[in-house]
């Protein structure tokens, strides 16, 4: 079988045509530029409509930005990025559209699906995973499956509050990881401080620290100390065995990464060794494999 997964960035929507041992057999990807929720069924609808003309589909599977009532597939939170967004049943529009049986879950929740299906963390049943992208979001997977919580965002960490006084986030509250963590944060930073040099990617921030701007550098370490403080908050309240950091930012580790590890050892307390910290191992398909793990598994529950 083959299923179409889908992944809901902020820059970009992808789709993939995956096969049961998670081979990726064609991607296509268009811009995340409409800024609503019309906009993203129809890049939805049009990704779907592509692959079908080279394979014969046999489910959706879905990862989507905000709170994810899975079992009908609908949106019942998120913040105020795109217009008539909250509460879109997407699962329940695409069934209609596609004619297909379909998966709907949290974009950064199936990222960890996808690195414990073909990444680092399949051995790994209680995982936390922090998605570092042109946002910041979270999960965790606790004795296998994932916890949502009653209002349906457990594992949030980019809206966990970083830094009490700081800036002001899209959700409504001040400090929160996201506008320390996320790579739109990061680049962002630069252009603050920076003269003469305006970048637009977190991509374009590590090249410059790799040619050792001093304004970069700064900005990552930072970066690396704020990572380390957030691994080590959920280690301390969650005790997992492993903490995941994927997400585009996760292609950069080999800039941060070491530093990032003597932050942690650093900042924790003796029982934080006991969590072992995971480099995402998939990479930008991390959310394509678990969007088509979920549709498998819609498919399987169907019998």
């Amino acid at each position: 079988m083959i299923v179409v997964a889908i992944d809901t960035g902020g820059t970009k929507i992808a789709g993939a045509a995956v096969n049961e041992d998670g081979t990726i057999l064609h991607k296509v990807s268009y811009p995340n530029s409409g800024r609503s929720g019309q906009f993203i069924l129809d890049t939805y609808v049009q990704i779907v409509e592509e692959l079908q003309k080279e394979f014969q589909i046999s489910a959706i599977g879905i990862g989507a930005g905000g709170r994810i009532d899975t079992s009908v597939g609908k949106l019942v939170f998120a913040t105020a990025m795109y217009q008539d967004y909250i509460g879109l049943p997407i699962g329940t529009i695409m069934k209609e559209q596609c004619g297909l049986p379909v998966a709907v879950d949290n974009d950064c929740r199936v990222a960890i699906y996808g690195e414990r299906w073909k990444g680092v963390a399949g051995k790994f049943d209680d995982t936390f995973g922090i998605i570092l992208g042109t946002g910041v979001g979270g999960g965790y997977v606790l004795n296998g499956k994932p916890v949502y919580g009653s209002g349906l965002g457990a594992g949030e960490v980019g809206h966990m509050i970083l830094h009490p006084t700081g800036k002001a986030c899209l959700c409504g509250q001040v400090g929160c990881a996201e506008q320390y963590l996320s790579g739109t944060a990061l680049w962002q930073s630069y252009n603050k401080k920076a003269k003469g040099t305006t970048i637009s990617s977190g991509y374009e921030l590590f090249q410059l620290f790799r040619s050792k701007d001093i304004v970069a550098q700064n900005i990552v370490k930072n970066f690396t100390t704020d990572l380390a403080i957030c691994a080590v908050s959920i280690s301390n309240l969650l005790s997992p065995k492993a903490i995941l950091i994927g997400g585009g930012l996760a292609d950069t580790a080999d800039d941060w990464w070491a530093d990032f590890e003597r932050e942690y050892e650093k900042r924790g307390n003796k029982h934080c060794k006991n969590t072992k910290l995971l480099r995402a191992s998939t990479g930008n398909n991390a959310a394509l494999l678990g969007a088509a793990w979920i549709a498998f598994e819609r498919l399987r529950k169907r019998g």
